[in-house]
């Protein structure tokens, strides 16, 4: 099964003969969007995830 998954990645990853790869720049880069949004999203996960343990942890 893996071989099929890397005999199409490498199908889909061919650039045809005669035209160079197109100069992509990602739209968004930096420290900002590497370290401080990650790290936010993480953060604001934990702390729902732990408002939620809260929640549903209670004995009725």
């Amino acid at each position: 099964m893996s071989g099929l998954f890397a005999s199409l990645a490498a199908a889909l990853a061919q650039v045809p003969a005669g035209q160079p790869p197109l100069p992509a720049k990602p739209p968004i880069g930096g420290p900002i969007w590497t370290i401080v949004v990650p790290a936010a999203l993480l953060a604001v996960s934990i702390w729902g995830t732990w408002l939620l343990y809260r929640h549903f942890s209670k004995e009725e």
